[in-house]
């Protein structure tokens, strides 16, 4: 009962929008090293597609992407805001 209550308050966003598509190769090229206006100036990194797109969708949307892992803090301040959450401090 209360998971059916709480996705009733999640919302959706459309994902198809070329917004998101423009903004998902824009990410994918920076963290290939392969934006000269805009290098990432470390090694490049290799983002799983579903990471891609989360990442775009927070960023078009001006969302702060709250995240366990580190795939995305070096994307944090360029594209958008990322906080990691260290799951060990509450072990």
């Amino acid at each position: 009962m209360h998971i059916e209550n709480l996705i009733k308050r999640l919302f959706t966003v459309k994902i198809n929008t070329k917004k998101i598509i423009d903004k998902y190769g824009d990410i994918d090229a920076y963290s290939q090293g392969k934006l000269k206006n805009n290098p990432l100036g470390t090694s490049a990194r290799n983002m799983g597609k579903n990471d891609l797109w989360i990442a775009a969708t927070a960023s078009v949307y001006d969302l702060t992407l709250v995240t366990t892992d580190k795939d995305f803090q070096h994307l944090n301040g360029v594209f958008l805001d990322v906080i990691y959450v260290d799951l060990e401090q509450f072990k």
